[in-house]
């Protein structure tokens, strides 16, 4: 319906005794709505008539008018700011099903379910904080400082408190764009950022030096030669033979298909969540075949990724065997929970000092082609088969060994001196 043809709210403010009042009518509706305010400044009073009937007209400039959803708007409206008793996580429900409901401008796909958890953790945590410190969850004391002091009240480490900040802070950018609700403006300044130290990296954050790579492919060809045998687990009485064998001819299926594809998301870069949820398209030009596929977790693209075999890659060898056409990907079936688990039990097999676990196969891609000491990549090339909008989070992917870095200082410097 057209504002034009919906006829204005009318709101009158009366003073019945040391209180005043709020009359609220309407021609589609019967009766009146009686709203008590207090007492204050008649200037302030004014303008709380004001904003009520602005807010009104606007809000159901395109809604149905009826007397359960004028009378909802119009407590609201009090409580958030007359009495100032609202609270934001009134909002939380609303804002959770516009999330549910929207999609990736890129992939259209909805958002993962494990993105709407960390919007529920961040709210469970930020709930938390207000109550412990005494500060009240109206929109109007939710500032800067308020921001700034959750990031740190929340445990674990520093992505890991911006990842809840940044969920918090969406949520507040949601309420603050409701008729009638304004956050404290200063909300808006309180910034945290991802860091990542490619220089002295976690534990685990680690990218596979070209021999472990070599270590791998080596262990691969024993196992389907059968050279390598896999240890049976205990038997049990209580379970039929054929059905232990079963399960073990299942475990060592599952083990020899979490190395390849290990091994195959070493030759194109991709994270477990993009083999499970992701699709790859192959492509030609002439004797050139490349893949490209879209991130699972944002949609980006990630293109021109060249489907080769030499000593370290074998994303041919491993796309031909498993019969891997355009739109689909690698076949497993394996939660990443179980698919690290099987990684664990490879890593004892190549004796590494270490524990194999996905994510070190997109990083392994990334430093491989960067470090590659006859034929760099340049960065911003990888970039593109990466998927990143920036260079500087294709810098986060780069890993090297002291040894190895040590080892390409001393070529460097050894050549310049003969030079």
């Amino acid at each position: 319906m057209n504002k034009s043809n919906i006829p204005p709210f009318n709101v009158t403010l009366l003073q019945e005794g040391n209180y005043h009042r709020l009359y609220i009518t309407h021609p589609f509706l019967k009766g009146r709505f009686k709203k008590r305010i207090g007492n204050g400044r008649p200037e302030n009073l004014e303008k709380i008539r004001f904003h009520l009937k602005y807010d009104l007209e606007n809000h159901f400039e395109t809604l149905e008018v009826t007397k359960e959803s004028v009378e909802g708007f119009i407590d609201n409206f009090i409580s958030m700011q007359v009495k100032y008793t609202g609270s934001i996580f009134t909002y939380f429900e609303e804002f959770i099903l516009e999330k549910q409901e929207s999609t990736n401008k890129k992939t259209k796909k909805k958002l993962a379910k494990s993105t709407l958890t960390a919007y529920y953790k961040s709210k469970e945590y930020f709930e938390t904080y207000l109550t412990k410190k005494m500060i009240s969850a109206h929109p109007a004391m939710i500032s800067k400082k308020v921001l700034d002091d959750f990031y740190y009240y929340v445990p674990g480490n520093h992505n890991y408190k911006v990842k809840l900040h940044g969920k918090i802070k969406a949520f507040l950018k949601f309420v603050n764009k409701r008729q009638g609700i304004s956050v404290d403006p200063t909300f808006i300044d309180s910034v945290f950022t991802e860091e990542y130290d490619n220089q002295d990296p976690e534990e685990e954050d680690i990218a596979l030096s070209p021999s472990q790579i070599h270590k791998l492919i080596e262990l691969r060809k024993k196992l389907n030669d059968g050279v390598i045998d896999i240890e049976k687990c205990c038997t049990s009485e209580k379970i039929p033979a054929e059905l232990q064998e079963t399960l073990f001819r299942m475990k060592k299926e599952n083990l020899i298909r979490s190395l390849d594809c290990f091994l195959f998301m070493i030759s194109t870069g991709q994270y477990h969540s993009d083999i499970m949820k992701s699709k790859i398209y192959i492509s030609s030009n002439g004797s050139i075949i490349h893949l490209r596929y879209r991130r699972a977790k944002n949609g980006s693209l990630c293109k021109a990724i060249p489907v080769r075999d030499d000593d370290l890659f074998i994303g041919k060898e491993l796309i031909e065997q498993y019969g891997i056409k355009s739109g689909s990907n690698f076949p497993l079936a394996l939660s990443n929970t179980h698919f690290n688990l099987h990684l664990g039990r490879i890593s004892e097999m190549a004796e590494f000092e270490f524990k194999l676990i996905g994510k070190m196969a997109r990083k392994t891609f990334a430093s491989l082609l960067y470090f590659n000491k006859e034929h760099p990549m340049p960065i911003h090339l990888l970039q593109i088969m990466l998927g990143h909008m920036n260079v500087k989070n294709t810098a986060h992917y780069l890993r090297i060994s002291d040894d190895d870095l040590a080892e390409e200082i001393n070529r460097i410097m050894f050549s310049e001196e003969k030079e």
